[in-house]
């Protein structure tokens, strides 16, 4: 009799694990094709190459700066 409550609670188990795992499947990939949907990614991108945009004027002025500097160690050490 204990053996037959074993294989049941294993077998119940085995059930329940494979339907959560088909859930979280499920809701994963509706996640995923949400995410992707068309505009999304645009939006993203367009986003990136601000931040890109940014980042190069910044590290234009940041050139200039240093090639103050670089004129001034030069005007002082001379």
């Amino acid at each position: 009799m204990p053996a037959i409550v074993i294989i049941a609670l294993i077998v119940c188990g085995s059930i329940t694990l494979t339907i959560l795992g088909c859930v979280s499947m499920g809701t994963s990939y509706a996640e995923k094709k949400r995410g992707l949907q068309q505009g999304a990614s645009q939006r993203d991108l367009e986003a990136l190459q601000q931040q890109v945009s940014k980042i190069h004027d910044e590290i234009d002025s940041l050139k200039i700066q240093l090639q103050e500097l670089i004129q001034i160690a030069k005007g002082i050490t001379q």
